[in-house]
């Protein structure tokens, strides 16, 4: 689904219960939790919340408060004009590891390759960064970007909670656990402007989904 979150206000929930999806709990190595409900509440971790546009339009509706100030928006998105899309450090490249084979199964000689790929990251005045990061399609096409936000567990405008309220630093996050987010409209501009960087053509569809606010 395009919509992962729920606003509630000016809060907006993050499950963080399953262990897959576009909401997962990552350390601060990226690396992430195989069983959410058992984690404990550390800073060493923050939600990695894959962002999609129509999440992106619901945070614009919800959090600017005219449409001239989602005009302005567009307007800054126009101006964009380079794309990380379009940097030689959007490629991905499979490079074999420098050295002898690990081993030999059944005539086989064992290689170890390696994945080179970078992320573009940007951090706000709030804690919160933006990941932009270039993957293979499905079938092995040209790498297209993927966009998240990544919140830090003791940011102060996050609050963890479960099914029996918030929990307290060093307890597990247990059942039905989420993360309860209330950013603030210069949060949602950043991250809007940042994600518009990725392509011109995310840039673009970005700008006629946050455009349909103001003809709706």
């Amino acid at each position: 689904m395009a919509i992962k979150i729920e606003l509630n206000n000016e809060k907006i929930k993050l499950p963080l219960f399953r262990s897959q999806g576009g909401i997962r709990i990552a350390d601060e190595h990226g690396n992430h939790v195989s069983s959410p409900t058992k984690t404990l509440k550390d800073p060493k971790y923050f939600i990695e919340w894959m962002i999609t546009n129509d999440e992106n339009q619901l945070l614009v509706k919800k959090f600017f408060e005219s449409e001239n100030d989602i005009k302005k928006l567009i307007q800054r998105m126009e101006e964009i004009k380079k794309f990380a899309e379009e940097s030689k450090y959007s490629k991905r490249e499979t490079i074999k590891v420098e050295r002898e084979e690990i081993k030999i199964f059944e005539g086989f000689k064992i290689y170890q390759y390696t994945e080179n790929f970078s992320s573009f990251e940007k951090e706000f005045s709030s804690g919160l960064k933006v990941r932009i990061t270039f993957k293979l399609g499905n079938f092995g096409l040209e790498p297209h970007p993927h966009m998240y936000v990544l919140i830090p567990f003791n940011n102060q405008f996050l609050k963890i909670k479960n099914t029996n309220g918030e929990i307290r630093d060093a307890e597990a996050l247990g059942s039905g656990c989420f993360g309860e987010w209330t950013p603030s409209t210069q949060d949602v501009e950043e991250i809007t402007i940042t994600l518009a960087h990725a392509s011109k053509n995310h840039k673009d569809d970005l700008i006629n989904i946050i455009d349909s606010i103001i003809k709706s």
